[in-house]
């Protein structure tokens, strides 16, 4: 379930990032042992340096008020640390 939420919570920030629509992948890859590797990309606006360097911090958001609560992605960060894994935006 953990996996399921990370990536709802990747595909809703990408789809917020493409108003006017785009594209969402998915993929994943066996690695050594136990690893797989997941990426997740789309075509939308990007990131700032600014925004990149706070993405994963709590409650930070660059969404208006009442449209999200800057969790999605720290919750994606948090669960991916706890698992032994890593992130690259």
């Amino acid at each position: 379930s953990n996996v399921e939420n990370a990536l709802l919570n990747l595909a809703i920030n990408a789809r917020d990032a493409m108003p006017r629509g785009g594209t969402l992948t998915l993929s994943a890859e066996r690695g050594p042992g136990p690893v797989v590797r997941v990426v997740v990309t789309d075509t939308g606006m990007g990131m700032t340096e600014k925004v990149k360097e706070r993405a994963f911090e709590p409650f930070f958001t660059t969404k208006a008020p009442g449209h999200g609560t800057g969790l999605g992605l720290s919750m994606v960060y948090g669960f991916v640390k706890q698992s032994g894994g890593t992130l690259q935006l």
